[in-house]
């Protein structure tokens, strides 16, 4: 069995991804509190639900860079 190794750049790339899924989540968080004229406070006091939003695009983005992959691998055949 083939032993899999994680190197140090691919983890620092991932972790830069979710880090700008945190950043867009944060800015619709700010981009709603501006709409809807809401207290400021819900910046900090909702950061679950920016911490979870910001997993969901990191997931989808994962999808769509897995197919792109894909379709990458299949073109080269």
């Amino acid at each position: 069995m083939k032993n899999i190794i994680i190197t140090p750049k691919h983890i620092k790339r991932e972790l830069l991804i979710w880090l700008f899924c945190l950043v867009v989540a944060i800015a619709f968080n700010i981009y709603a509190i501006i709409i809807y004229q809401t207290s400021w406070s819900e910046l900090y006091s909702q950061v679950g639900y920016i911490i979870a939003l910001s997993v969901f695009f990191y997931a989808v983005l994962w999808l769509f860079r897995g197919l792109f992959r894909l379709v990458k691998y299949f073109r080269k055949r």
